[in-house]
């Protein structure tokens, strides 16, 4: 008799193994270890508060680029955890483009800084707020009520964190700003665990939630961090979901360019070639990982190809730095995050700097339109210089 299959399950049991031998991996260093302990038992002396590094970001050079000027920009983010740091980088380049995004759509970590971009806080504001940061600020691990939940069979456990430091430390720095004050729009994708369905949360759909509360509901990762509570339900970040959160952009036909910003899907959106997995020891896991992705990969690729010229793909970090458990200690460990945010800046910078060029050489030649993702200009013609008595046959002068 052959017994009943379950393969969403199976799939899932293959997942859950991967992270298992990512964090026994993990684990064997001794960097995770220390920083973990670090949050779990911070020591008087040797855990001290760090001074916040003054020389993060480069100075300020204004440098317009004037295909976008006027333009409805949109911004979509992916999340990545402690990477999406990177996004102070990539902010401050905008501000020196001139840019404001009319709508950044965010999820998990990105929720975190594109939130702080949203409500206002230049690129300077935020390195300063997050380099701050202890990690007593933003972690809140319930270690008193997991007896409790385990005697009770895990009745009413939703994660091992609160979350509600993070609601509190944004809600102080921002006077508990509501999401629909913010100075640009800002959407974040949200799952609803109670009913199942993906919701967004934000500028237009909830402008009475706090930004703490937005923020607090975009790191709930189920098991992990608790599920929050909004109007009867409890939501997690819908990055479980979808990572690159791009349907608030698409659903709106008004946008001349769209920047996505990815941290953590492969880089271009294209999948490892892993061609002979079945021959390879532990091949099998190599190939979870691969259907893992799959899901939130298509959904972006396809985001990008409705977009197609209007699109500009952004990629501060490399997204093999936040596989496993480092997904977590990147988090954790803030030493790593004046690097990233240089890295940030630097990707976007290299893109804008594409945009400046293209819209110089369209300049020279008379040429209208904007650019490609390629770098290459595209758009109408110059017009014809001849005189309007020596227009095509057939077609008369206007």
């Amino acid at each position: 008799m052959v017994p009943d299959v379950d393969v969403y399950n199976l799939k899932r049991g293959f997942e859950r193994a991967n992270e298992l031998l990512d964090l026994a991996r993990a684990s064997t260093g001794l960097s995770f270890l220390s920083h973990a302990r670090s949050v779990v038992m911070p020591l008087p002396v040797i855990d001290r508060r760090r001074p916040v590094p003054a020389d993060v970001l480069p100075p300020l050079r204004r440098r317009p680029i004037g295909s976008l000027k006027g333009k409805r920009i949109g911004v979509i983010a992916s999340g990545g955890s402690g990477g999406c740091v990177s996004l102070i980088g990539v902010a401050r380049a905008f501000e020196e483009a001139g840019i404001r995004p009319a709508l950044c759509s965010a999820c998990s970590g990105s929720a975190i800084w594109g939130s702080m971009w949203a409500a206002g806080m230049t690129a300077q504001e935020m390195v300063d707020f997050s380099l701050s940061w202890r990690a007593e600020d933003y972690l809140d691990i319930q270690w008193s009520r997991i007896p409790h939940f385990a005697v009770s069979a895990l009745k009413g456990f939703t994660g091992l964190m609160k979350g509600e430091a993070l609601e509190r430390l944004f809600n102080e720095r921002l006077w508990s700003m509501p999401v629909g004050d913010t100075v640009f729009p800002l959407s974040s994708i949200a799952y609803n665990m109670d009913l199942g369905r993906v919701e967004y949360f934000g500028s237009e759909a909830t402008p009475e939630l706090t930004i703490g509360q937005l923020v607090r509901i975009a790191v709930a990762l189920p098991l992990c961090i608790e599920s929050v509570p909004v109007d009867g339900h409890l939501y997690v970040d819908g990055g479980v979901i979808e990572l690159f959160p791009a349907q608030p952009i698409l659903e709106d036909d008004g946008f001349d360019h769209v920047f996505g910003l990815n941290f953590m899907l492969p880089r271009r959106f294209q999948a490892q070639d892993i061609t002979g997995w079945t021959e390879r020891r532990g091949g099998f896991m190599q190939a979870s990982r691969q259907l893992q992705q799959g899901q939130h990969l298509e959904m972006a690729k396809r985001a990008r190809r409705e977009l197609g010229e209007r699109f500009t793909l952004i990629e501060p970090i490399d997204p093999s730095m936040l596989r496993g458990v480092s997904f977590y200690d990147l988090f954790i460990d803030r030493r790593q995050w004046p690097a990233l945010i240089r890295q940030g800046y630097t990707a976007a910078t290299r893109a804008l700097n594409e945009l400046r060029r293209c819209g110089a050489a369209g300049r020279r030649a008379g040429v209208g339109g904007r650019a490609s993702p390629s770098g290459r200009w595209e758009g109408r013609r110059a017009p014809s210089r001849r005189p309007r008595t020596q227009q095509r046959a057939g077609r008369p002068a206007r």
